[in-house]
């Protein structure tokens, strides 16, 4: 839910800034909604992502980016709004490469709280120093990954889901003004 808010948020801010939008979904079901502009292009990702829901099934960042490069001809930004994983790297990485050549890439992930939680928290016990070492392990990983996209170039954001609708639009804000599109 916090994803598709700030999915349709950002559609609204940069249809007003006389952008186009448009959206591939993947993972569990793929829809792709060629970028356009105007009022109807808000209506069009409505009423093409209302229910849409998360699966079990694995990204392809490959395929999500195939689809998108054959709609997208003008040089964009490309947004990548994901729970990114440690063993995702690989995949988003050659997804990135697609694009970054002609279009400007930002990956934004969503971070979850629970990692968060789990660091903030000092450990009672045995299992809970696991936890916190597990979860130190899967940040580092993470972070990685992350790090990498930066040295490709990328633009990135890695925020827990409530801060996501806020710093999206001032990322898209901060790059529409900087001129880098």
């Amino acid at each position: 839910d916090e994803a598709l808010n700030a999915l349709l948020l950002l559609a609204h801010v940069a249809l007003r800034q006389g952008d186009g939008v448009g959206s591939v979904s993947f993972g569990a079901e793929a829809r792709v909604i060629a970028p356009r502009k105007g009022h109807r292009a808000l209506n069009a990702l409505l009423e093409n992502l209302f229910d849409l829901a998360p699966g079990l099934a694995a990204p392809d960042y490959r395929a999500a980016a195939a689809i998108a490069w054959r709609t997208t001809s003008k040089r964009s930004l490309v947004l990548f709004l994901t729970n990114l994983r440690d063993e995702d790297g690989d995949e988003i990485r050659a997804a990135v490469d697609v694009f970054r050549r002609r279009h400007l890439v930002l990956v934004a992930s969503l971070r979850e709280s629970a990692v968060s939680e789990i660091l903030n928290r000092p450990p009672q016990g045995f299992e809970a120093a696991l936890q916190l070492a597990a979860a130190h392990q899967y940040l580092n990983a993470r972070l990685h990954t992350l790090e990498a996209l930066r040295l490709r170039g990328v633009e990135v954001l890695d925020v827990e889901p409530p801060a996501l609708p806020v710093a999206l639009v001032n990322r898209y804000l901060d790059i529409k003004h900087s001129g880098r599109l």
